[in-house]
């Protein structure tokens, strides 16, 4: 199926301008029009060998419809993209048919404390992309400390088995037939831990015999110490026999070796930028930009939304009054790389507070979300 097939049929459910004309930071004359929607796929195109297309759209992707299933894959995920289709003003929708009302009805439960590592991490992606050279000014991800649970990877045998915990038998059976949670094969593929439902501060570690790097995960919730503790150091436990089976969650890696490379470089990259000869690096960059003004707007929206999110549950979709004119600013040039950065960090600094403070929940809820896909889609 191809765009035009898609238009002439009739499974379009919602589409909506998009890109700088949702967020009120078109420029008039000059910014492309972009388009996003949403599609049915037919429940019988599922029973085949073949799976149904679940994206189409233009060569520019400057027009994009997402099938109803990717949507969830998606959103589940706190995709920054994805989940602000759910909050569009209404003049800028286009078609909203009555399955997308009642996903709008029930957007609420997309909204999770993912959000901070989903909107932080696009946040830097667009700073990647506004400098293009290899230079250590270059990257500007090394100004934010990295953390432990960034090189961290589940197997989670709650996706293998199904464990017959009392604590855990529903959480293990969403997870056993959830379509969505485990977009990795078998056999046993590690998955991130940025991208599982699996909060470490509920659960405790032991090591596992004869593997480095590699721990046992048991299920504590509310009693639990954590993982990662006190100044962060992975602290295993002495799991009681009788926890042994009815606690057991799966695996944990953890790759201490690649963290405390990206240590050294942020300590590096930190010391750069307090010893480096700022004028040098003027006279190089002389007479140009230093930075891509839209990434770098994209970037700070991306920072702006997310806040939103932690402090009042939705995302920040359309900009207005003076965080609009701030962004204009940004996306004309008027400020220097530096003091762009300067920023970044201290809102970045904002938002680990916020996601320690805030009240919305720690993860979606599988099975609610799994219960709406299937009602919306027959």
């Amino acid at each position: 199926m191809n765009l035009d097939m898609l238009k002439k049929s009739d499974r379009i459910i919602f589409e909506c301008v998009a890109g700088s004309h949702l967020y009120n930071l078109n420029i008039p004359g000059k910014s492309d029009v972009d388009i996003r929607g949403i599609y049915l796929n037919p429940p019988t195109e599922y029973l085949g060998l073949s799976d149904p297309v679940n994206q189409v759209g233009d060569e520019k992707n400057d027009t994009t419809y997402y099938s109803l299933k990717r949507f969830f894959e998606l959103a589940m995920n706190a995709n920054p993209n994805i989940l602000e289709l759910l909050f569009v003003p209404e003049n800028c929708i286009r078609i909203c048919k009555p399955v997308m009302k009642a996903l709008i009805e029930n957007r609420n439960l997309f909204i999770s404390k993912k959000c901070f590592n989903t909107f932080s991490g696009y946040s830097f992606a667009q700073i990647k992309k506004c400098r293009g050279q290899n230079k250590m000014v270059n990257h500007p991800e090394m100004f934010i400390k990295p953390k432990k649970e960034d090189f961290c990877w589940v197997i989670d045998m709650a996706e293998i088995h199904n464990l017959s915990l009392s604590h855990q038998k529903s959480l293990c059976q969403d997870l056993l037939h959830s379509r969505f949670i485990n977009p990795y094969k078998f056999p046993f593929r590690p998955i991130p831990l940025k991208d599982h439902v699996i909060n470490l501060s509920e659960f405790h570690v032991s090591s596992l015999e004869h593997v480095s790097n590699t721990f046992r995960l048991y299920y504590y919730g509310d009693k639990s110490k954590g993982v990662f503790r006190g100044d962060q150091m992975l602290s295993c436990e002495s799991i009681p026999k009788e926890d042994e089976k009815t606690r057991f969650r799966g695996l944990l890696i953890y790759n201490e070796n690649e963290y405390e490379k990206a240590l050294i470089e942020h300590r590096k990259y930190c010391e750069w930028i307090s010893t480096r000869n700022e004028s040098r690096w003027v006279d190089q960059e002389k007479g140009m930009l230093t930075y891509d003004q839209k990434n770098m707007l994209h970037c700070m929206r991306l920072l702006m939304s997310g806040e939103n999110i932690l402090r009042h549950g939705f995302p920040l979709v359309r900009f207005e009054g003076e965080q609009r004119e701030y962004l204009m600013k940004i996306r004309r040039g008027d400020f220097q790389y530096e003091v762009l950065m300067a920023e970044v960090e201290k809102r970045m600094a904002d938002l680990e507070e916020l996601h320690k403070t805030s009240t919305i929940p720690h993860s979606v809820n599988v099975n609610q979300i799994d219960e709406l896909y299937r009602e919306l889609s027959k």
